[in-house]
């Protein structure tokens, strides 16, 4: 049975940048049914200190009464991501914009599928579910002569913002390093689309012109 993101696991993290779903402009949520690690992470957002933490917490246990020794009391290397008041009340009104957002979203991505479902020369996502559709994927075909340098200079020329597959092949990151992880075998799909693939956005406004461009690179 399908969920929705959020629901299940530890934590879920999400980016509310000016470009995507809901937008505050810069900045993001998190969301946890887990006390700890909400303690943990007010105590993160805000300096590692404990300013914000309730006088009993899975932080340091137990705040002392003096507001004066608790204002800069610093129990965790963080960082200062507190979110501003203007963002969250743009944030308040993006949420209950949302399901349009995402039907109109749809409707873009069904008006993609139908077009360019079969294009000879470009891969598109399929739809699995119920997806809100971020953006639209472009994928060469393997052992098709068209390089993807020559089609973001294309997609440039015709007005598109294009951007890298979000993650491609992850594992070429220099940041693995930092990992304790391992590489099972060739990441062979994911290196084609690390090499063959990009991004065009989506928007919550209708684009049909822009997507019967695309279905005549």
């Amino acid at each position: 049975m399908a969920k929705k993101a959020g629901t299940f696991g530890v934590m879920g993290s999400y980016s509310s940048f000016f470009s995507h779903h809901i937008s505050t402009m810069e900045g993001g949520l998190i969301s946890t049914d887990d006390e700890e690690l909400h303690h943990i992470l007010l105590s993160l957002r805000a300096h590692g200190w404990t300013r914000n933490l309730p006088k009993v917490n899975h932080v340091c246990s137990e705040k002392s009464e003096d507001p004066f020794k608790e204002s800069f009391r610093f129990v965790l290397p963080g960082y200062n991501v507190r979110p501003l008041e203007m963002s969250g009340a743009l944030g308040i009104e993006q949420v209950k914009k949302l399901p349009m957002l995402i039907s109109e979203r749809r409707k873009n991505a069904a008006l993609l599928q139908a077009s360019m479902k079969d294009h000879p020369r470009v891969l598109i996502q399929k739809e699995i579910g119920a997806s809100s559709w971020f953006g639209f994927s472009l994928v060469i075909r393997p052992g098709v002569s068209l390089k993807r340098d020559e089609l973001l200079s294309k997609l440039n020329s015709m007005g598109f913002e294009v951007r890298p597959i979000v993650a491609g092949n992850f594992a070429k990151n220099e940041v693995v390093k930092y990992f304790n992880c391992e590489i099972s075998g060739e990441l062979t799909n994911a290196e084609h689309i690390d090499r063959n693939g990009l991004f065009v956005g989506n928007h919550h406004y209708p684009i049909e012109d822009a997507i019967n461009s695309l279905k005549n690179i």
